[in-house]
């Protein structure tokens, strides 16, 4: 119950004070309480790492291990300390031991990703950040993204499909992203995978209503499919779009050459169509 309270009032002051000084005197003056609260200790060792009082850090980290030598976030506070020591080489031993004794610890794959990529071994940060997202219930959409363009740059056959069956993963945990959806459209269209971008336009539209970035986009991917009839409806509800826009929008000359541009856009994609 008192290690409860603890961390309850713990919280108020973290809010109420963003400077970090703040946050390690209040962190002080509770430790000085309970001196091997793990709780407290931890968030004092992580503060010290994030502020770069790398000194400090290792006799709490140090402490940590001697009240659990094999919790696997003390472990990784210890090699994340060893990596801004810049001691990189050290920083993959140790990550590389704490996933093989935890190999379904997500932070811990997320880290050695990082060490990996540092280290210059882009397989390796590959290999390790794929497994991190397939363990992760709810992935970091960024990582998602960095995982999928490391895939994309190394283009050996099948990397492409892997990138996209990534993204989709991601997707299945986080629900509906633009950026997810975006980066997927853009490898799909490489391959030729009209139907599959346009569905995913579809449920962005479902999830976010009709918009006149997403026709465009759509305009996009019918034009590189050589749809151009219904590329040119797709413009023409942008417009459409447009015209519901209040008036004084209408009267800002972004709005009048960005309809202009969409009128032109449309004829163009028309004439396409009617071309033998």
């Amino acid at each position: 119950m008192k290690s409860a309270l603890i961390i309850f009032l713990l919280a108020l002051p973290l809010a109420a004070h963003p400077d970090p000084r703040h946050t390690l005197e209040h962190l002080e003056e509770h430790l000085l309480e309970t001196p091997d609260n793990p709780e407290l200790l931890s968030q004092k060792a992580a503060l010290l790492i994030d502020t770069e009082h790398l000194d400090l850090a290792r006799p709490v980290i140090a402490r940590l291990l001697q009240l659990d030598p094999a919790k696997p976030e003390y472990l990784l506070l210890d090699a994340q300390v060893t990596l801004e020591e810049r001691n990189t080489a050290a920083a993959l031993s140790q990550t590389n031991a704490l996933v093989t004794a935890h190999p379904e610890f997500v932070p811990g794959l997320k880290f050695l990703s990082r060490v990996e990529e540092e280290s210059g071994n882009r397989e390796g940060a590959i290999t390790a950040m794929r497994r991190c997202l397939a363990l992760a219930p709810q992935p970091s959409p960024t990582d998602v993204m960095t995982c999928a363009a490391w895939l994309r740059e190394r283009a050996r056959p099948g990397d492409v499909e892997a990138a996209i069956s990534l993204l989709d993963q991601g997707l299945a945990k986080l629900g509906v992203l633009s950026g997810l959806h975006y980066e997927a459209i853009d490898l799909e269209l490489g391959l030729g995978r009209y139907d599959s971008a346009l569905r995913r336009i579809d449920a962005l539209t479902a999830r976010f209503r009709p918009s006149v970035d997403l026709s465009l986009r759509r305009a996009d991917i019918l034009e590189k499919a050589g749809r151009f009839r219904e590329a040119a409806d797709a413009c023409d509800s942008a417009l459409a779009l447009m015209d519901l826009l209040p008036a004084n929008r209408k009267k800002i000359p972004e709005f009048k050459s960005r309809f202009e541009e969409i009128t032109t856009r449309k004829k163009a994609d028309s004439a396409k169509a009617a071309a033998p």
